[in-house]
């Protein structure tokens, strides 16, 4: 039998068909497929029966056009395929059916056979790595049953789940998912990375390679932005380069200014090259240094020096990244060359602003959030042909409409930037990477996201967003199995990042997965130092996974540092929301009312959280005080955002705490309106367990019952046998909740 795939597509998907013939072939693939005219006849029907006889896959495309083609030659390959699998052993891997668009299974018209295997999805028809790597194991070792492939989503940054997992429900689990904005805020916001303690070597990849950090030369150290952005290109150019595996930067910046061997440094991150760099600018003059050391051996492979002008930087970064990918025999096609060549800006100035914008961002999103935003528009009004810049803008400006301000003012400025950078530059990678940004954070259009990172992930094969981006996306879709699988091989990738180890954490706990959530922490804390943040999380396992404290009481009692005293309270307070302790939460919030660490964890989203709490302990008059304060805040903000999903919601828990029963039940229709569970499968669950709180508050028990029995079996929904114990007040002594919140099962993994 041939290891050949047969290609089978109806002819208006022709030109998704070529793209993954192409991919598979450029990665040594027999690929079959009829791309002549010639359909029908005698000549035609031997060689397709020849082909689908002899192939070892049969891949068949599908679509709605497929689906609404009731007939046409494709129809007789399929079932000349299926009569195939008559003849083989059970679990023989023959059909692979690739679905090209959103076409679900239940919708689709094809062969009953390919209903019982596992499709693969490739959005758009952009065939990934990943997609390529699990064609070729499915051709060179039989499996029991298809597999479906990762789909990969590529995006340089961090993306963040602005997620309310499973803590008391309401705002006790904003609470916690704001937490996980402060951790990673779309840049990680973790800790200093310490190097791995007692790291194990790693057999090295002859193709791989760590590039250090640039040292900043410059009598000017206020040019430090400028070592670091000329180091974070070079890593750019690199990942475009299809077979280099090039550890992240998030894995290399612990190495600033080591004195560790080089030697160890690459059996830490398991590569076979190091290179290490200098920058130094003086005027309108740079040097770039550069030395590439064979880490398995400790010697020099070369060492170049650049002297340019400023303006011909980006130069410098081609020929460097070129120079590397001759010394490890990697080749570069032409459309590569071409990537790594392109000139985003000739104007310096704006080049400095860019730089410095993504210098902040790159330490804090928190913080840098304004500054930046101030930086890029200063790049673009510099240079108005500046695409790279326009799209970075927008992909700002996107999420903060998604995360913090949903007004039409946001959205319309992220609008005018995207279709700035568009205009300029449609297939520059930053572009293509903006305009994903654009479509997830301003529309939640999965789909035209997906395809826009699908294109990037072609660009730059293996960067570990391929693999988290798509990840994130997957879960909002409520793909929770496709998207931990992606998170994790994110991970994989890049081991050292404390923010894909937090996603993956939050994607167990939310489907009730407590003993590998702790698994990934702890290994994390392991390998890279407990810290303030990691002890936290695997407090917050052991209490929901089996009611616990002793952790949580350990930490409250902690000593920390002045610098982080404001974050430590906030720790607590989450902690005493999550295990119902109301008299240390008053305590803790008469100390710090507000914690303004992160942007969108606004002020009236804490005071409804408080009055939450001071209602569960039975003070009912601070609970309508500060309900009332709430909606002093929030009153304007619904004027300025009407369409605010999570603000209609807390709304409706405010308003229940008042005792407006109208306005409750009319705040609650509407959150579902704007945001319904099927459009955001982390989101959309967390408002309706923060509605069914106002329900129990004003009288509506079977209502409120009925969510939250329903609501302990979705992912996402925010609550917790554990933590639902101490709360819920109104349902507490309730024999059918009592009842459900002493069934273990309920604790059961959900996915």
């Amino acid at each position: 039998m041939a290891r050949a795939v047969f290609l089978s597509y109806a002819r208006e998907d022709t030109a998704a068909a070529l793209r993954i013939a192409e991919a598979l072939r450029s990665h040594g693939v027999e690929v079959w497929f009829d791309q002549s005219e010639l359909r029908g006849g005698d000549a035609w029907d031997q060689k397709i029966r020849s082909q689908i006889k002899e192939c070892a896959l049969f891949v068949p495309i599908v679509s709605e056009k497929t689906r609404s083609r009731r007939e046409g030659y494709f129809r007789l390959e399929w079932k000349l395929a299926v009569e195939r699998t008559h003849l083989m052993a059970e679990g023989v891997p023959f059909l692979a059916p690739v679905v090209v668009d959103a076409t679900p299974e239940t919708a689709a018209v094809v062969p009953a056979e390919f209903l019982r295997v596992q499709w693969i999805r490739l959005p758009g028809a952009f065939p990934t790595p990943q997609f390529v790597e699990q064609i070729k194991g499915m051709l060179d070792e039989p499996v029991d049953r298809v597999g479906s492939a990762p789909q990969a989503h590529a995006a340089t940054r961090t993306r963040p789940s602005r997620s309310r997992p499973w803590t008391i429900g309401a705002l006790a689990a904003v609470i916690v998912a704001l937490l996980v904005a402060l951790v990673m805020a779309r840049r990680p916001l973790a800790p200093p990375v310490a190097a791995p303690a007692e790291a194990q070597p790693r057999v090295a990849d002859s193709k791989s390679i760590a590039v250090l950090p640039f040292e900043n030369m410059s009598e000017d150290k206020g040019n430090a932005f400028f070592a670091d952005g000329i180091h974070e290109d070079v890593l750019t150019s690199l990942s475009f380069i299809r077979d280099l595996h090039v550890v992240s930067r998030t894995s290399v910046m612990q190495y600033r200014g080591t004195t560790k061997p080089i030697k160890q440094i690459g059996q830490e991150l398991g590569v076979a090259y190091v290179l290490e760099g200098s920058v130094r600018r003086e005027g309108n003059k740079v040097r770039v240094t550069g030395q590439l050391i064979d880490a398995r051996t400790d010697e020099h492979v070369w060492a170049n020096a650049y002297d340019r002008e400023v303006t011909d930087i980006f130069a410098i970064q081609g020929e460097l990244a070129e120079a590397i990918a001759s010394a490890l025999q990697s080749v570069i096609s032409p459309e590569t060359k071409a990537l790594i060549a392109r000139r985003p800006t000739e104007n310096s100035e704006a080049y400095d602003d860019y730089l410095k914008a993504r210098q902040i961002l790159n330490s804090t999103f928190v913080d840098g959030y304004d500054p930046a935003v101030s930086l890029l528009s200063d790049a673009v009004r510099l240079d108005p042909k500046f695409a790279a810049a326009w799209a970075e803008l927008a992909s700002m400006r996107a999420f903060a409409y998604f995360s913090l301000d949903q007004s039409e003012g946001q959205f319309s400025v992220a609008k005018e930037a995207i279709d700035n950078a568009v205009r300029l530059a449609p297939g520059d990678p930053s572009v293509i990477e903006g305009l994903g940004d654009y479509y997830y954070y301003g529309y939640r259009d999965y789909l035209r996201a997906t395809e826009q990172y699908m294109k990037l992930a072609q660009m730059r094969p293996n960067d570990p967003e391929v693999y988290h981006s798509l990840g994130l996306i997957q879960r909002r879709q409520g793909r929770f199995t496709e998207s931990l699988a992606n998170l994790r091989q994110g991970l994989v990738l890049d081991p050292a990042s404390f923010d894909y180890v937090v996603e993956i954490t939050l994607s167990l706990m939310s489907g009730n997965r407590y003993g590998e959530a702790d698994d990934v922490m702890r290994n994390y804390a392991t390998a890279h130092q407990a810290t303030l943040e990691t002890d936290w999380w695997l407090n917050q396992i052991a209490f929901l996974s089996r009611g616990a404290t002793d952790g949580v009481e350990a930490f409250s009692r902690r000593q920390v540092d002045p610098s982080a005293h404001v974050k430590h309270l906030f720790f607590r307070k989450a902690d005493a929301l999550m295990t119902g302790n109301w008299a240390e939460f008053a305590r803790l919030d008469s100390e710090q009312r507000y914690f303004d660490g992160i942007p969108w964890y606004t002020h009236w989203t804490q005071d409804v959280s408080a009055a939450e709490c001071f209602a569960e302990s039975g003070d009912m008059a601070a609970a309508r005080k500060r309900a009332s304060e709430a909606m002093v805040l929030m009153k304007p903000e619904l004027v300025r955002q009407p369409d605010n999903a999570i603000l209609w919601a807390e709304l409706s828990l405010a308003n229940a705490l008042l005792g407006n029963r109208d306005e409750t039940l009319r705040s609650a229709k509407r959150s579902a309106e704007l945001l319904p569970e099927s459009r955001d499968a982390v989101a959309g669950p967390a408002n309706s367990v923060t509605c069914a709180y106002a329900f129990a508050w004003i009288g509506e028990k079977d209502r409120a019952m009925a969510e939250f029995e329903r609501l302990l079996r979705v992912p996402f929904g925010n609550v917790n046998i554990y933590s639902s114990r101490a709360s819920w007040r109104p349902l507490r002594d309730e024999p059918r909740f009592k009842a459900l919140v002493s069934d273990l099962r309920n604790n059961d993994p959900l996915y």
